[in-house]
């Protein structure tokens, strides 16, 4: 199993790259502790501690009642010829952030005016001072709010890997060659955005959204190439993995256990009636020690997936024996569900993207291969789901619909609760669909259809957890419109 971070340690290098980076300047005030914790996830205690380390190392100071200001510091970002090395990486993030970003505002901008956000009076003064660096510090400020307003976590998170991964606090103020290129590009600024975002028509948004990002895609392919004729030599590429975790500070080895195990359950691996192997086979399969496989089975048991048996073992239980009634009962779940929820919302959104990206890459053999899946019984969103993922070849696009998708574990509740049958009933014939427009090579087609298979998850779960459990927090997450996103 992958090495696990501690939580002091993804604080503390998520909070120390951010420094480096220029996201907090020199001069700035980071999050309170209490907005930290929350941000991150961790107790007082792992705040603290984070901060008196960065104390330490003379990279914040911290003054009694108020927040700690970041130091002019020694870190250094990225030169030349590392930037080169990571070229075609850079490249992708900012090709990704150019597909999602145009549907991500659009929906988190839908029900609010861009004269609410806090930072709108800040871009627009910017905007006055012309193309400069303030002027693209005000804009990535301003789309923080946007996203903000959507009150889905994952969207702002998603936002900050793009700053860090993209480094764009290096082409906004470090890069020698972003100036010029900027001066001569001028369409990706405040008052565009400010322009685009004022107009009513979702569609025109979204259409004027996408120019604008691919001006901005084009703008650092430039300042590249500019930087390739600067140096003698070229430097081999390095691939670098776009990493972003949106269950940062939970996702401990035991719940990535419960996550494998219940898609394992959910997609028939495990049938029910039949037993999980033995604590210690498992132990071995997932490399943890036999007490982290107990914990993680505790869990299962807890929320109704399995029952364990003195001298037989961990047996799968079967739908009508799923007790859900209490899955709502505690904070930890609460929280959770919301953040299942949250992942829906935003798979929802991907699935416009990455539809487009992908189906133009299905092939024959693909398209037989799902045919003959379609047949079979069980929920075929997943076999769809494992074949978009393999054509998924943008790898920071392909990161954040695995790791989303991964969240939706809580997903195959779906699956058991007493009105489940009919709508995975439904959730197949949407499937079947999708597949008639990959057929026919109807692509926008395809897309109104996987972006429905998840619209539909979530807004039947959303239903009966407030029918059923009385979770009205659930209603928070709104679900993005169909005709808006088209």
């Amino acid at each position: 199993m992958k090495r696990q971070e501690t939580r002091f340690s993804y604080v503390y290098e998520d909070l120390k790259k951010r420094i480096a980076s220029g996201q907090f300047q020199p001069g700035s005030k980071l999050p309170s502790s209490r907005n930290l914790c929350e941000e991150y996830n961790v107790g007082i205690a792992t705040i603290t501690r984070v901060l008196d380390t960065l104390k330490a190392e003379k990279l914040i100071d911290i003054q009694i009642r108020q927040a700690p200001v970041v130091l002019p510091n020694s870190l250094t970002g990225c030169g030349i010829s590392t930037m080169l090395a990571q070229r075609d990486s850079i490249l992708q993030v900012y090709e990704t952030y150019g597909r999602l970003l145009p549907y991500l505002l659009v929906f988190a901008a839908h029900k609010y005016s861009v004269e609410s956000m806090p930072h709108y009076r800040q871009a627009q003064r910017a905007a006055q001072q012309g193309i400069c660096s303030e002027s693209w510090k005000a804009l990535i400020a301003l789309t923080r709010d946007i996203l903000g307003a959507s009150h889905n976590p994952l969207l702002c998170d998603l936002h900050t890997a793009f700053e860090l991964q993209g480094n764009f606090s290096y082409f906004l103020e470090k890069c020698s060659f972003s100036q010029d290129i900027t001066y001569r590009r001028p369409t990706f600024e405040p008052q565009s955005i400010i322009n685009v975002l004022s107009e009513r028509d979702p569609v025109e948004q979204y259409h004027h959204l996408k120019a604008l990002y691919q001006d901005m895609s084009a703008s650092i392919k430039e300042i590249f190439i500019q930087m390739s004729d600067s140096v003698t030599q070229i430097p081999t590429q390095i691939p670098a993995a776009f990493e972003w975790n949106p269950l940062r500070g939970k996702d401990y080895y035991y719940t990535r256990i419960v996550r494998d195990l219940t898609r394992k359950i959910g997609t028939g691996i495990y049938p029910a009636g039949t037993y999980l192997p033995y604590e210690a086979k498992l132990a071995k399969q997932y490399g943890v020690s036999a007490y982290t496989v107990r914990k993680a089975l505790t869990l299962l048991e807890r929320r109704g997936y399995t029952k364990t048996l003195n001298g037989k073992g961990t047996m799968v239980l079967t739908p009508d024996q799923l007790n859900t009634e209490q899955s709502l009962l505690d904070i930890t779940t609460k929280r959770d569900a919301l953040t299942y929820l949250h992942s829906l919302q935003l798979m929802v959104l991907l699935s416009y993207p990455v539809a487009a990206y992908t189906a133009p890459h299905f092939t024959e053999e693909d398209l037989k291969a799902l045919a003959a899946q379609n047949k079979k019984p069980g929920i075929a969103l997943t076999n769809l789901f494992q074949m978009i993922f393999k054509r998924l070849t943008l790898v920071p696009l392909q990161t954040i619909w695995q790791e989303t998708s991964q969240v939706t574990e809580w997903g195959f509740y779906f699956a058991f609760y007493p009105q489940g049958a009919d709508a995975i009933g439904q959730l197949n014939k949407i499937t079947r669909k999708a597949y008639g427009c990959l057929r026919s090579e109807n692509n926008a087609g395809f897309a109104e259809c996987l972006a429905d298979s998840y619209r539909l998850i979530l807004t039947s779960v959303q239903a009966y957890m407030v029918e059923k459990h009385h979770f009205t927090e659930a209603l928070s997450v709104q679900v993005p419109d169909r005709d808006s996103l088209k």
